[in-house]
This record gives C-alpha cells, sequence and structure tokens, in this order.
C-alpha cells in the first residue's frame, strides 16, 4: 500500500465505517465497529513503520500543493500520536463491542471521533487542524450525552466550552493568515522566520488566543470545571476515550502551533511563564480536591485535571534558550510527551476499570466497591498497573516523563519545577491509594455469609461474577494496564521517533 494512501486511509475509513454502523442494529453495528477499528490500527501500525523508517511522509489530496489543496503529513510528533490512538482506541473498541452496557449510537460517534483525531495528527494546514478539532469536540459531546438525561447537561457545558475553544483558536488562526498570507505549517513558520517589529502584537495576540482557545480544550486549571462533570457522567465506554485521547488532540496542536508554527517563540514568552504557573496550580490544587472525593470517577477526573498540569509546568523549558544549555527544550518536549502517552494509556485503563465496576455494581462510590477484588480481580488489578503509570513509578512512561522533565528544570536551573513534580507525585500516590485500597479488601461488607460466586445477591449492589474472571471486557481492561507497564520501556525509542521531522 503506498504512503498517499495510508496518510489518506487512516483519517476517511473509520469516517465512511461510521455511517453503516450507525444503520445496522446493536450487534451489526458492534462487530462492524470492532473490525473498522482494528483494520484503523493496522494502518495506522504501517504508517508509523513508513514514518520512523523512511523519515517524514508527506502528500497532497487530489494533486493541489500547500497552500490552497489539502496537504498531509506525518512526522514523529504525528507517529507516536496516531500510535497511541491505535492502541487505546482498538482496546477501548474491543472494550466496547463485548460490553452489555454500550449505548446505541455509540460506534458513529466514535468512529467519526476516531477519524477527527488522526485528522488533526495528520493535517498539514491549520485550518484542517481547526476542521478535525470540531470534528473531534463536536462527536465527543455527543458521546457524552450518550450517558442519559443526567449527563445532558455536562454535555451542553461541554459543547460551550469546545465552540468557544475552537472560535478563540480560529481567530488566531486568522491572524496568522494576515500576517504570512497562508495557512499551511510550514510555509508559515518560514514566514515568521524573521518577524518585522510590526508583526510582534499580533503574533503574541494569535499565540495568546489559540493558546487559551486549545487550554479551554484541555481543561487547564481555572478552565477545568466542565471536564469533571463531562468525564464522570459519560458512559462507562466513553470516558476513558475522553480522557486518554479527545483531549490528547488539542495538546497535540498546542505542540504544534509552539514548535513550528512559531519556531522562535519571543513574543510568546510571558504567555509560556503563565502557562507554568498555571500547571503548577493544577498540579497541587486538583490533587488535593482529588484526596476529598468519595466517588471513583470523580476522582479520576480531577486527576486528569491534575496530569494536564504536568504539560504545562514544563512550557516555560520550551522557550529556554540559555547558552550552552541547547538540549533544554529537547528534552522538555520529549517528556512533555512522555507523559501524555503515559497518561493516555493509564488514564484509559483507569476510567474503563472505573466504568466497568459502574455498570457492574450500580455505583461508583468507594465505599460501595469495597472488596471487589474478590469478584473482579482482574479489572482491580489493570487498575493497580495504570497507577504505578499515573504516579509515575519506574518502568513506566510516566516516570520517563517526569525524569526528562526534571533533568530539562535542572539543565535550566528553575528548581520551583522539581518542587511541583515532587509533591505532585507523593498527592497522586494518595488520591489513587484512597481511591483503590478499598478495592483490595477482602472482606464486602455487602456480602455478609452469602457465596459471592452466585450472580444473584439480596443486600448491596448487584454483583455479576461468573463471567468476570475471563470476560473479554475485562481482558480488554487488563491489556490497557499491562501497556501502561510494557511502554515503560520504550522512552529511548519514543525520544528517537520524536526527532523525525523535529522543529530543531
Amino acid at each position: 500500500m503506498s504512503v498517499d494512501l495510508l496518510l489518506g486511509a487512516v483519517v476517511l475509513l473509520p469516517l465512511a465505517a461510521a455511517g453503516p454502523t450507525a444503520l445496522l442494529g446493536p450487534r451489526g453495528g458492534s462487530v462492524t465497529g470492532a473490525a473498522t477499528a482494528l483494520l484503523t490500527g493496522a494502518l495506522s501500525l504501517l504508517l508509523i513503520f513508513e514514518t520512523v523508517s523512511r523519515g517524514v511522509q508527506e502528500t497532497a489530496l487530489g494533486g493541489y500543493g500547500a497552500p490552497l489543496g489539502i496537504h498531509l503529513r506525518a512526522d514523529g510528533l504525528s507517529a507516536v500520536f496516531l500510535g497511541l490512538t491505535a492502541l487505546v482506541g482498538v482496546s477501548l473498541s474491543v472494550f466496547a463491542a463485548a460490553s452489555r452496557d454500550t449505548p446505541r449510537g455509540f460506534w458513529p460517534l466514535w468512529l467519526g471521533c476516531w477519524s477527527g483525531l488522526n485528522a488533526v495528527f495528520l493535517s498539514g494546514d491549520l485550518f484542517n487542524t481547526y476542521v478535525g478539532l470540531e470534528l473531534v469536540g463536536l462527536t465527543a459531546v455527543a458521546l457524552v450525552a450518550l450517558g442519559g438525561r443526567g449527563a445532558w447537561a455536562a454535555a451542553l457545558r461541554y459543547l460551550f466550552i469546545a465552540v468557544l475553544g475552537s472560535l478563540l483558536f480560529l481567530v488566531g488562526v486568522g491572524l496568522l493568515v494576515s500576517v504570512t498570507g497562508t495557512l499551511d505549517i510550514s510555509q508559515t513558520a518560514a514566514a515568521l522566520q524573521q518577524p518585522g517589529g510590526e508583526q510582534e502584537p499580533a503574533l503574541l495576540l494569535a499565540a495568546g488566543l489559540m493558546t487559551v482557545g486549545l487550554a479551554l480544550k484541555l481543561a487547564l486549571v481555572p478552565m477545568h470545571a466542565w471536564l469533571i462533570s463531562a468525564h464522570s457522567q459519560a458512559p462507562g465506554a466513553v470516558s476513558p476515550l475522553l480522557s486518554g485521547l479527545v483531549i490528547k488532540a488539542a495538546l497535540f496542536v498546542i505542540l504544534r502551533v509552539w514548535l513550528w508554527v512559531l519556531p522562535e517563540a519571543q513574543a510568546a514568552e510571558p504567555l509560556a511563564w503563565i502557562l507554568g504557573a498555571l500547571g503548577a496550580a493544577a498540579v497541587i490544587g486538583a490533587s488535593l480536591v482529588a484526596l476529598r472525593q468519595v466517588r471513583l470517577k470523580p476522582l479520576i477526573a480531577y486527576s486528569t485535571v491534575a496530569q494536564v498540569g504536568y504539560w504545562f509546568l514544563a512550557f516555560p523549558l520550551l522557550i529556554e534558550t540559555m547558552p550552552g544549555h541547547d538540549d533544554v527544550a529537547p528534552g522538555a518536549y520529549s517528556g512533555i510527551v512522555a507523559l501524555a502517552v503515559g497518561h493516555g494509556i493509564a488514564k484509559a485503563g483507569l476510567f474503563a476499570a472505573a466504568g466497568y465496576l459502574k455498570d457492574t455494581y450500580g455505583t461508583d462510590e468507594i465505599v460501595e466497591l469495597h472488596g471487589a477484588v474478590r469478584t473482579h480481580p482482574m479489572v482491580v488489578m489493570s487498575m493497580g498497573l495504570s497507577a504505578v503509570g499515573l504516579i509515575g513509578l519506574p518502568v513506566s512512561l510516566g516516570f520517563a516523563g517526569k525524569w526528562q522533565v526534571a533533568t530539562a528544570a535542572v539543565e535550566a536551573q528553575q528548581w520551583w519545577i522539581l518542587v511541583v513534580v515532587a509533591v505532585g507525585t507523593v498527592l497522586t500516590a494518595g488520591y489513587l491509594v484512597r481511591g483503590i485500597a478499598p478495592l483490595l479488601m477482602q472482606e464486602d461488607p455487602h456480602a455478609g455469609d452469602d457465596d459471592l460466586s452466585s450472580d444473584d445477591t439480596t443486600e448491596g449492589p448487584t454483583v455479576k461474577t461468573s463471567r468476570n474472571f475471563t470476560s473479554v471486557p475485562g481482558m480488554a481492561v487488563l491489556a490497557l494496564g499491562s501497556a501502561t507497564i510494557l511502554t515503560g520501556f520504550l522512552p529511548a525509542w519514543l525520544a528517537d521517533v520524536l526527532e523525525v521531522g523535529a522543529p530543531w
């Protein structure tokens, strides 16, 4: 298969399959959706292999080149996020296809969202990046609304945030076009290599608008309130997609804008320090709030807000230009991406496990899930493996990412970043232990002396146990937990991949 065909297929295949899954019945939709996910994942892996082995891959759809045509481009950053989406997307598609609680309408929306994600990761121009973001945002809002009447208010807030963020981003793109005369990312970067003095105000305003718009979509403190309700009230198969993948689209774009579109970044330097301060506030503040949660899904949602803070904490290092410290920005960049990928896998596993337990027990209150390990050992074990990655313990991408950020901070003599990382790690361990430890208790207060091997219980939450030791959803969740650990052996390879088409 030619690279040109691969670039188009990974974007258009999920979108083409979304329609048929909407017309088929639940069983046919699930089979078609899962098959499409497997094929899309395989095509993504082929494109990643081509990019890693042969360098940057590009094509202009229809033969119309920049700035008029649709330009698709795969570099190292694209390959990493395509790989994350393929791994998490295939695992959660299998989870959803095998789950009896997947809502009707899930498949067309999820496949449309996957198409939008791949479009964002492969777009070579700013306008089609915006189109991809819109597709991701609108399908994500609809996925949240599948949670029923109780989730509609959260979905509506999410819609307002998604539209506002996209509007701010689009206005910023318009300002860049007014300065450079092009939407193509490479051409825009070339035009801004030596900006004149009259361009500086426009560049600063464009960078600010685009960054704020994307930070809204990322739920950076203090713009995070919408995420808690949206991720908590979404269906069990949707929450892991939102946290593991959807917010990564905005992170990808903000990295693309800062490191490729505005390569010099002098105009945005004050903004980088503001983002660093907000990141520190997110790491500490959201972790403290997570410690007070009594329900599992809100706890994990606040954990997402805290983890987002780590990515922005390192932003001041991206514009660090100290003489003799040329490796500061590349190290911080690699650390941010490693943290994001590790978070995507671990958080998808953690949210999928929490959703599975909520669907099984009828609640996600931590006290009601006491002793869940007796009936759902694989699910609880996967939560423990995911927690290793989120805390950032050795043999996880979370550890590698924190190490790279910390090393870059030492090189730049930004010691406050080390303090925030250390405190945040301790707090993360605290709230995850608080959420998972009760599930590991052998005593089940709801079981009494009853035999938990039965599907029928007369007290406490309904526990379905006969299929949990080898169920397909349980295996999919365990696969994500295992991937959290296995990917911990890949930080050196990940850093090499990110060098393909790197901005320096």
